[in-house]
């Protein structure tokens, strides 16, 4: 079989996914030619890869107008509708959906050897008041005597750039179908959710609706919109497509925490640091950073760098010249090479970081560490603190290092949530909130490219204690900043500083430069009944004899506080007082 395919490409941030490329190295073998459409500012360096992969034959690049549509009708206008002519069948694709999940080879040759279907797809979309049935326009393909059809040609040839997607969907997905079964040809869908219970569905459109419908009637493709929208059961429909099929979930996992948030929670479950398939080469430069405010926890940490299996260089950054002459004692006696900075008793650990940009920079790979101990909390606190950060992101070194020589856009790892934080609620809602406008700020002076405002996220996902390793590219921006001491507030430090606002913002930094981030497993098993107890408590749902008003905004909380929250109770009362008199 002569086939052609035109598949349209689209990445608000001009990037090229992993799924789509693992999409293209399944469908090429099916096409005599495959032209890539891209409404994307694709750089010539990705359109040679795909050229010289043999993922696709042509590659075109257009502006972002019209949507799929306007740049289909642009894909046969540029092979001619002389030529389309020529091929068994045209088959018109975008990337706005995974897979495929299913054998797609297999659906081709049972269509094709259908007399009854001149063309087909996925799912289709039963009537309604609005639309009458069609096929959904994300997968369509045409047999050799549709494309000939007067019809055919002269709806393409109509396309108009709409900027409004309301007036494609209304004027072409909705009427290519209408068009031409009005001529006689016949359609089919993989799944035909026509005659398809819809109890319990907000809408009937199984492909955004109903990713459950979608895996149990085997449709190879399921919409990438169809996992932004059915989040809550998202979890499970990944561990069926895991175990029913052969679909590298991890592409999923990878598109959506690029072009969403990347620590959605039906992400995070998926984002635990597992063993690489080869172990690390030592062909990456790897530099470690040791701050050692501590000096008597030195030798903990030297310890713990025994595990590596990699070359590495170690540079320590501590607060005053008298700790040199110790820490030198203590690397000597351990036969440690390291460079050491005396960096000053401003920005803790992580401005020390910061002020190695010239060291730092020219390596590949990054872990940061610190002496940790927890004055404010007892000794408990800050010794199960620090150790389970060892535990976590020290002693798994080689398999971090092997993840990242292995996964190209992973930037960061971090550690879970240590012990001490689950069993006491220390993050709260109402401080991060009070972090939020740092971070903004810090954002915007990275002038970083994706949006996002911290106000709006209630927690954050960040690295405690800012230990963490990276590639120095997913950070760059923060070494890019220049920080000085007088960025920082001196000693004690504020609840809420730009330190407090940089530890929560490495995951996002490097999301920003499109790296995701894996998360090292605590070892020590806690229920989640803790977690439960500790976040489900009445008391917090009822009033309180005493509020906190620093956590609610200081002196404008304490009088919203006290004039909104009676209103409102107010308000509340006179409101079920009206429904009962209306109810008698």
């Amino acid at each position: 079989m002569k086939r052609l395919l035109l598949y349209v490409h689209f990445n608000k941030f001009n990037d090229l996914s992993s799924h789509v490329e693992y999409q293209l190295t399944q469908m090429r073998p099916l096409f005599s030619k495959l032209v890539f459409i891209s409404n994307s500012s694709l750089s010539d360096q990705k359109r040679d890869e795909l050229l010289e992969k043999g993922l696709i034959t042509d590659f075109l690049q257009r502006e972002n107008t019209g949507f799929d549509f306007a740049a289909w009708r642009d894909g046969m206008h540029w092979i001619g509708f002389d030529f389309l002519k020529d091929y068994d069948s045209v088959t018109l694709m975008n990337d706005t959906c995974f897979g495929p999940l299913w054998d797609i080879k297999e659906v081709y040759n049972r269509f094709e050897a259908d007399p009854e279907t001149d063309f087909w797809g996925m799912t289709n979309f039963r009537a309604n008041q609005q639309f009458k049935e069609h096929l959904q326009s994300y997968y369509l393909s045409f047999s050799r005597r549709v494309v000939q059809s007067e019809a055919f040609q002269q709806f393409w040839i109509g396309v108009k750039n709409y900027s409004d997607v309301q007036d494609v969907i209304n004027n072409y997905e909705t009427q290519v179908t209408t068009n031409l079964t009005d001529v006689g040809f016949k359609y089919k869908a993989v799944f035909d959710t026509v005659d398809v219970d819809t109890t319990g569905m907000l809408h009937p459109d199984f492909s955004y609706y109903n990713p459950t419908a979608i895996l149990k009637h085997q449709v190879p493709f399921i919409k990438v919109k169809t996992i932004d929208a059915n989040q809550h059961i998202i979890p499970y429909v990944l561990d069926e497509i895991e175990r029913k099929t052969d679909y590298p979930v991890e592409l999923i996992i990878s598109h959506m925490s690029k072009i969403n948030y990347p620590d959605f929670k039906y992400l995070l479950a998926r984002k635990y640091l597992k063993a690489a398939q080869t172990d690390f080469s030592g062909n990456k430069t790897v530099a470690v950073h040791l701050h050692v405010f501590y000096t008597d926890l030195l030798q903990e940490f030297l310890d713990a760098f025994k595990y590596f299996d990699f070359s590495y260089d170690l540079f320590i950054t501590t607060d005053i010249e008298a700790k040199r002459t110790e820490i030198e004692s203590i690397l000597e006696k351990n036969q440690v090479n390291a460079q050491i900075f005396v960096t000053g008793n401003i920005g803790r650990d992580v401005l020390p970081m910061l002020k190695l940009k010239e060291q730092l920079q020219h390596y590949d790979y990054v872990g940061h560490f610190h002496t940790k101990k927890s004055k404010e909390a007892d000794f408990w606190a800050g010794e199960s603190w620090r150790k389970e950060l060892i535990d976590m992101l020290i002693l798994p070194a080689n398999t971090v290092l092997a993840n990242f020589e292995e996964k190209t856009d992973l930037g960061l790892v971090i550690a879970d949530i240590p012990t001490f934080f689950r069993y006491n609620k220390i993050v709260d809602a109402y401080n991060e909130h009070q972090i939020a406008p740092a971070m903004n700020d810090l954002w915007e002076r990275m002038g970083m490219t994706k949006t996002i405002d911290f106000n709006s996220l209630h927690t954050f996902v960040m690295s405690y204690g800012t230990y963490v390793w990276f590639k120095y590219d997913a950070l760059k921006p923060l070494f890019d900043l220049d920080l000085t001491d007088q960025d920082v507030p001196s000693e004690p430090l504020p609840q809420n500083s730009i330190l407090h606002a940089i530890e929560r913002l490495l995951v996002y930094v490097a999301w920003d430069r499109n790296y995701d981030f894996h998360i090292s497993k605590n070892p020590i098993d806690l229920t989640p009944f803790i977690d439960n107890k500790l976040l489900n408590e009445r008391g917090d749902a009822l009033p309180h004899t005493y509020v906190n008003f620093d956590h609610l905004g200081g002196i404008k909380g304490a009088a919203k506080y006290i004039l909104i929250g009676p209103a409102r109770a107010l308000k509340y009362i006179v409101k079920r007082l009206i429904a009962k008199r209306k109810a008698k």
